[in-house]
């Protein structure tokens, strides 16, 4: 052996590295609590975008897909990372209670297994832990055949039990479960529900919210959204201002909603306050190079007579929408891959 050093160790210094000392930087937690709410609340949630709860996502039928869901996720995770972000982000991670999303799937598992045990889930979570219960603002669901006898009283008398509950989503249900989403809302009362997005056939929940302001009809194969109107007029929804996807006659209710302000195209004429009307063109029957604009030009010269010679004193629209999508009030704010029109025309 000799003592003549590698070829390696003439690049190796013998003076330690110079020390750097530790600085503290701005954290998440060091943010105030208003900017930290400016950035959530740029992270996309189905509650902002009801609509999408008609799209049909490829291979996972009535999911909603995750990147909608992001700021309910992106919270939960916040609340769990340390006790100071909990105690300022847990109320806002149960804001939106989304038992609809992809995620909830899971390998080899039905879609309507998946979803219903999701519900189960959420259920006994929200009964064992009282305390989450004044935090949800927002309640979205697909209500499935699983075990359905069970979970969807169970669901009804859980709602009644959210003080603060404004707005329920049902992204979707099966005609098999009319007679028990009858059966288990009979009775139950949510005042301080809002908004309210659900297709035809679970229209009986629209009877314990009395102080209804915005109703959606969501993916209706049947009637147009005639239960709805019906649901509307027996139970007396005398704050109902906005009524949206609905293609039945809305004359139900001209004697309790004289103050509506936004509605499809159908006979609107006794409506004195209407500032906005829409117009849903089937796309079966529109080329995609023509502009909507001529397609629908009677539509909007009749909206047009409408919206002139009413009373109301706020911007008048003619909203024009046309979707790829046989669910007709699909998603038009991210269209995920689904082609979508969409034209405003000030009056």
């Amino acid at each position: 052996m000799t003592n003549s050093p590698s070829p390696e160790s003439d690049n190796v210094s013998a003076e330690p590295p110079p020390f750097v000392p530790f600085q503290t930087r701005p954290s998440l937690e060091r943010i105030p609590d208003d900017v930290l709410l400016e950035i959530v609340s740029h992270l996309p949630t189905l509650g902002d975008h009801p609509r999408h709860a008609s799209f049909k996502h490829p291979g996972f039928p009535h999911a909603i897909p995750s990147a909608i869901l992001v700021r309910t996720s992106t919270l939960r995770a916040l609340s769990q990372t340390s006790r100071l972000l909990r105690s300022r982000c847990l109320a806002m991670a149960w804001q939106n209670l989304e038992l609809c999303g992809e995620k909830l799937l899971k390998y080899k598992v039905a879609f309507y297994d998946a979803f219903g045990a999701a519900t189960e889930i959420a259920i006994r979570v929200l009964e064992a832990c009282p305390y989450l219960l004044p935090f949800i603002q927002t309640v979205s669901v697909i209500l499935t055949r699983y075990r359905y006898t069970e979970i969807i009283p169970e669901f009804a008398a859980c709602l009644a039990t959210l003080p603060n509950l404004s707005a329920i989503h049902v992204v979707h249900t099966e005609y098999r479960l009319k007679t028990t989403i009858r059966n288990a809302f009979r009775g139950i009362r949510l005042p301080s529900v809002r908004r309210i997005s659900l297709p035809s056939l679970a229209h009986e929940i629209i009877r314990g919210c009395p102080n209804v302001e915005e109703v959606v009809c969501l993916a209706d194969e049947y009637e147009g959204g005639g239960r709805i109107i019906q649901s509307l007029a027996e139970c007396k929804c005398y704050h109902v201002r906005i009524v949206k996807g609905i293609s039945a006659p809305l004359t139900r209710l001209i004697n309790i909603a004289p103050n509506l302000t936004h509605a499809n195209m159908t006979p609107l004429t006794d409506f004195p306050h209407l500032d906005t009307i829409e117009i849903l063109v089937e796309y079966l029957i529109v080329q995609e190079s023509l502009p909507l604009s001529e397609v629908a030009a009677s539509a909007i010269e009749k909206a047009r007579e409408i919206l002139k010679g009413n009373k109301s004193q706020a911007e008048k629209t003619v909203v024009l929408r046309r979707s790829n999508s046989f669910r007709g009030y699909g998603a038009y704010e991210f269209s995920f891959g689904e082609y979508v029109t969409r034209e405003i025309i000030k009056v």
